[in-house]
Parts: C-alpha cells; structure tokens; sequence
C-alpha cells in the first residue's frame, strides 16, 4: 500500500520523538567532550613516559577485548540497587545518596553516559599517541631549547599538529553515538517511563522488532542515515580546509 510520505511525517509528529533526539544530543555531545578529553591526556602522559611505555599502552588497550556488550551489562549490574556503586556509598556512610540510578529520571540518562569510566577508550587512544609521536622530535627538541615547557609545548605545537586526528575521532564519536542504542535498549530500555534514555536507534528498533512496522522503522533509518551523511559531509569539508590552511 503506497503510503507517501506519511512515514516521516509520524516520525516528526510523535512526542516522543523529540526527546529522543534530545536524550541523543545530550549522549552525543557528552561522548564528544570525553573523546577530546580523556583519551587525549592519557596519550599525552603516555607519549612522555621512557620507562614501561609498552606496558602502558597494553594496559589502556587490553580493554578492547571486552565485547561492549558485556561491558553494558556488567555497568548494569553495578547501578542495581544492591549493585557495586550504592555498595560503595553505603560503605563510606552515604546511604541516603544510593537510588535506583537507572530507574531515577534526574540521574538514568547521565548514568548511561558514565559507563565506561575512565573513558579512555583503546581505539582513541592509540589514534592520539600515533599522532603524537608521529610529531617530528627536532619540533619538540626546539621549543625545549626555547624554553617551553611541556604544558605550553602541548597546547601550542603538538595539540594543533593533530587537529587532523582530533577531528577525525570526534566526527567517528558522533557517528557511532547517533546511531547506537545498545546501551539504552540493554539498560533501561527506553526508561524510566516512556522517554527518560530513548534514542532515535532504539525507536527504529521498536518499530522493526516490536511492532514489525517495516515502513515506520525504514523512515527513522533513513532519517538517522540522512544525517551521518550530512555530518559525514561537514567533516570532510573541514578536513579538506585543514589540508589548505
């Protein structure tokens, strides 16, 4: 049955709709200021480091082999209300603080944002220090004997020279994040209530597997696929800029 584009129109009249991109927006640009951040530092201390360097690198990457999957459900067990983060709290005397963190609407969706903690992710990490100490040495060598130390030596000469991997990571980090719905569907389900952690992914995956609306749930993916493009577009641009300046 020809149905136009009624599809898309259900897709932007929904209520619920809005809040999904809204709940998306916050995850994605927390996710982006972790990426900037986090990894970043981690590659930077490690660049510097002589002594056991590798087996830094080993420890920030060995995570990598724990499939997110497991990762979402062990964080899962952790926000319970008898999981190991009100544990800590009731140990160190701050019971009243302990909740049901994935079941509170003022903390689930910050809650599924701190999975991962520390954040440095093994994939951007190894990026960052790649671009690091792909710096040339006689560059670091001249600002030393100019007397720049190492924070000025990082904000002013080697931050700028990655910009191309900065760039890089946060444009993947966006993509990644508007898509994925993984860790609402697993950890709250959409909750609490209706659209406390829904995201546009978890909507097209309730049309498609709940309620085997094919034509609703291939309008929110064209949507979602009609966006990364866009994205895809702007950073390219920007790259291509970089590359002339």
């Amino acid at each position: 049955v020809w149905v136009g584009l009624s599809n898309y129109e259900r897709f932007f009249r929904e209520p619920a709709t809005l809040a999904a991109w809204r709940n998306m927006a916050i995850i994605v640009g927390a996710e982006v200021v972790i990426t900037m951040t986090l990894p970043l530092l981690g590659a930077a201390l490690v660049s510097r480091i002589t002594r056991w360097q590798y087996g830094w690198r080993v420890a920030f990457v060995l995570p990598i082999v724990v499939p997110a999957t497991v990762v979402v459900f062990v964080w899962r067990w952790f926000y319970g209300i008898d999981g190991g983060f009100n544990y800590l709290l009731r140990l160190i005397g701050l019971a009243d603080v302990a909740r049901a963190w994935l079941g509170d609407p003022a903390t689930a969706l910050w809650s599924i944002i701190f999975v991962g903690f520390p954040w440095v992710a093994g994939i951007n990490f190894l990026i960052y220090l790649a671009a690091l100490q792909s710096i040339p040495t006689e560059i670091n060598d001249a600002a030393k004997v100019d007397g720049c130390g190492s924070l000025r030596r990082f904000f002013r000469i080697e931050l700028p020279l990655i910009r191309p991997q900065l760039l890089l990571l946060v444009t993947l980090t966006v993509i990644y994040y508007l898509r994925s719905f993984d860790a609402p569907l697993i950890m709250t389900n959409g909750g609490p209530g209706t659209t406390g952690t829904l995201v546009p992914g978890l909507q097209m995956y309730r049309a498609i597997r709940n309620e085997l609306d094919l034509g609703y749930g291939s309008a929110i993916g064209t949507v979602l696929f009609s966006t990364l493009v866009i994205i895809s577009l702007v950073s390219f641009a920007l790259r291509r800029s970089q590359e002339r300046a």
